[in-house]
């Protein structure tokens, strides 16, 4: 996947590596898989060679964390993926009401539980289709820089 990005962009294993601020040799374990990337590195690879599905890809596949909460990667046209982010909004806007009224005491009783379970699942639902029109997106916009202003206006 490395390797292929790195071609991708047209870049030698020189040229690459010294961008990235890495050894040629050190890029080539990255490469061949005998070392595995850090998630800096990553972040580097994804900016450097314009791929930033690199790190989402990396979360899923490599990243022990990424594969138990990263979802899928789903190559999806935009009018499937914004269809399916309706189609999510909409259940959600369904069971809203139920979700306040469970939530409203402070407490979910066992009776609520399967209910509840029921209505998280539709939230991750959602937050899949969020994902997969970030990751559609960040084919086109900045989504790391975006982010990190959100999160930085989030602080204040």
């Amino acid at each position: 996947m490395f390797k292929a990005a790195r071609k991708a962009a047209g870049l030698s294993i020189e040229a690459a590596a010294f961008k990235l601020h890495i050894g040629s040799r050190t890029l080539i374990n990255y490469e061949n898989g005998h070392t595995l990337v850090p998630p800096e590195i990553v972040l580097k690879m994804a900016e450097v060679y314009g791929q930033p599905v690199l790190t989402a890809k990396y979360c899923a596949d490599y990243c022990p964390i990424g594969q138990v909460y990263a979802y899928p990667l789903v190559d999806k046209d935009l009018a499937t993926i914004v269809l399916g982010l309706l189609k999510e909004h909409n259940d959600v806007r369904l069971i809203r009401n139920r979700l306040l009224e469970i939530a409203a005491d402070g407490l979910i009783t066992e009776e609520e539980i399967p209910e509840f379970e029921a209505i998280l699942n539709e939230l991750l639902d959602l937050e899949q289709k969020i994902e997969e029109l970030k990751l559609w997106a960040s084919r086109l916009l900045p989504i790391a820089t975006m982010i990190r202003r959100r999160k930085e206006k989030a602080a204040c």
